[in-house]
């Protein structure tokens, strides 16, 4: 085998991490304290990003950077990402696997968060399995204390950077419905 082709069928053998710019590894390296070098956080505290949609990961970036979302860990430390690094950590981010989440769930509670979530119709946006599409968020497996406190965000007006869509459809929901809500979702 000629070494140019050993080398390509190398390189396409080793898992994506590994072919990360040491460049890219640096600028992310504050990324990965909390969401994990792969994007699977180990931390219930931070979402995991890992399979996120790429669109989704790159909105939420740039509006952590704008100001058009809030907090106070994430908002200085993409401050110092160019515009193409916000859209590498994104492909990078997107293309890893999601591993399942190890939150505890009650499978009664998880019954009531499918009623809920089939009520509300939330696979209209989100898609079958809840895998994301475009600027909507993979919202299966997640982690569940990200998932119960955007949902509460999103319903008490905390939260705002969706183009208005998630409020009204979660104004209504109590917290023992966020609670099974979120519990459904993280179980998938």
């Amino acid at each position: 085998m000629k070494p140019q082709l050993l080398a390509c069928a190398l390189a396409l053998s080793l898992p994506a991490s590994a072919l990360v710019p040491a460049a890219f590894a640096a600028k992310t390296d504050s990324c990965a304290h909390c969401h994990g070098t792969d994007g699977n956080s180990t931390s219930s505290a931070y979402p995991s990003l890992a399979g996120q949609t790429k669109q989704y990961l790159y909105k939420q970036i740039k509006a952590f950077k704008d100001g058009e979302r809030k907090n106070s860990m994430m908002s200085p430390s993409v401050g110092v990402l160019t515009d193409q690094d916000m859209q590498d950590a994104a492909e990078y981010f997107s293309s890893q696997t999601l591993n399942r989440s190890t939150s505890k769930t009650d499978p009664a509670i998880v019954a009531q968060g499918k009623k809920i979530a089939d009520e509300a119709q939330c696979v209209a946006c989100h898609q079958p399995g809840y895998k994301g599409l475009a600027e909507f968020p993979r919202l299966s497996r997640q982690k569940y204390p990200y998932l119960v406190k955007q949902l509460k965000d999103f319903r008490d007006g905390l939260r705002t950077n969706d183009n208005g869509v998630m409020q009204p459809t979660v104004k209504n929901l109590t917290d023992a419905d966020i609670d099974a809500l979120a519990q459904y979702l993280t179980s998938m």
